[in-house]
C-alpha cells in the first residue's frame, strides 16, 4: 500500500470509521442530550409559577446556558479525543488499527475529522436545538419581555428568554475560539502518547502545562508591557485587545505544534 495522500482512501476511511466509531458518538449525543435536557428541566419546573405569573421573576432562569454551553463542550471534546486512539493502547487492538490500509496521515486527518469538526458540530446543533425547543416552550407560557426603569435613560425592554444564538457575546469571545481545538490536539497526542489511563495522564499534564503558560505569559507580558502603558485611560482597552491577541497567537500555535507532535507519534507508533 502507498503511503502518499490519497483523498479517495481518506474518504473510504472515514465511511469505515463511522462504523467502527458511530455507536460510541451516537451515545455520547444521547447523554449529553440528556444533561441540556435535565438542566432545562429542573430551572424551569423550579421556576414554573413565577414563570407564568411574573415574567420579571423569571429573568435569570436561562442564566446557566453559558457556563453550561462553554464548559461542557470543552469537557466533551476531550473525552472525544482521548478515546480516538485509545486501542493503540492495547496490543491485540493496535495490531488491527495499524493493519488498516490507509496512511498514517490519512489516519490522524480522520482522527482530526471525527473528533474536532464532527464532535463540535453536532454538539453546537445539538445545544441550538435543545435551546430553541425550551425557550419557545417558555414563551409560549409566559411573557418574556419586561420593562426595566433605567435613569436617565427611562423605559428599557428587555427579552428575558431570547434563544441563545440571538444573545449578545461578548467582544473578546473570539479570542478565544481555539480552545477546543488545542484540547482536541492535546487530548489526540495523549491518546497515542500513553499506553493507559489516557485521558487522567493528559489531564495531569495538562494542568501543569496550563500552569507553566500562564506564569511564562504574565512574564512575558510583564517584559513587553512594562513602562509603556501611559497615563491616558484609553489606552487601557488598545493594551488589553494587544494581550489577547498574544494569546491567540500563542494558542494557534500551539495548537499546530500538539497536532503535528500527534502526527509524529502516530508516524512512529508500533506494537
Amino acid at each position: 500500500m502507498s503511503n502518499v495522500f490519497n483523498f479517495n482512501r481518506l474518504c473510504a476511511l472515514i465511511r469505515r470509521q463511522w462504523i467502527a466509531v458511530g455507536k460510541i458518538y451516537m451515545m455520547s449525543i444521547v447523554i449529553i442530550a440528556g444533561i441540556f435536557i435535565a438542566f432545562y428541566g429542573f430551572s424551569i419546573f423550579n421556576n414554573y409559577g413565577d414563570i407564568s405569573t411574573h415574567s420579571e421573576m423569571g429573568r435569570y432562569v436561562l442564566n446557566f446556558r453559558q457556563p453550561l454551553f462553554y464548559f461542557l463542550g470543552l469537557f466533551f471534546i476531550t473525552i472525544i479525543s482521548s478515546s480516538y486512539f485509545s486501542d493503540l493502547g492495547q496490543k491485540t487492538k493496535a495490531i488491527f488499527e495499524l493493519m488498516i490500509p490507509a496512511s498514517r496521515l490519512e489516519k490522524f486527518l480522520s482522527a482530526v475529522f471525527y473528533t474536532a469538526i464532527v464532535s463540535l458540530s453536532a454538539y453546537f446543533l445539538l445545544f441550538f436545538l435543545v435551546d430553541l425547543a425550551f425557550v419557545s416552550y417558555l414563551r409560549s407560557i409566559g411573557s418574556s419581555i419586561t420593562t426595566i426603569q433605567m435613569e436617565p435613560r427611562g423605559p428599557v425592554v428587555v427579552d428575558n428568554w431570547m434563544y441563545f444564538f440571538k444573545m449578545e457575546k461578548s467582544e473578546f469571545l473570539p479570542y478565544f475560539y481555539f480552545l477546543p481545538f488545542i484540547l482536541n490536539a492535546l487530548f489526540l497526542l495523549g491518546s497515542i502518547a500513553y499506553q493507559n489511563y489516557q485521558y487522567i495522564k493528559t489531564a495531569i499534564t495538562m494542568i501543569i502545562y496550563i500552569a507553566v503558560w500562564i506564569i511564562t505569559f504574565i512574564y512575558v507580558m510583564k517584559l513587553t508591557t512594562d513602562n509603556t502603558i501611559g497615563i491616558d485611560n484609553n489606552n487601557y482597552f488598545d493594551e488589553k485587545v494587544h494581550s489577547l491577541q498574544l494569546v491567540l497567537a500563542i494558542g494557534i500555535f500551539l495548537t499546530l505544534t500538539f497536532w503535528g507532535l500527534a502526527f509524529l507519534k502516530l508516524k512512529e507508533k508500533e506494537v
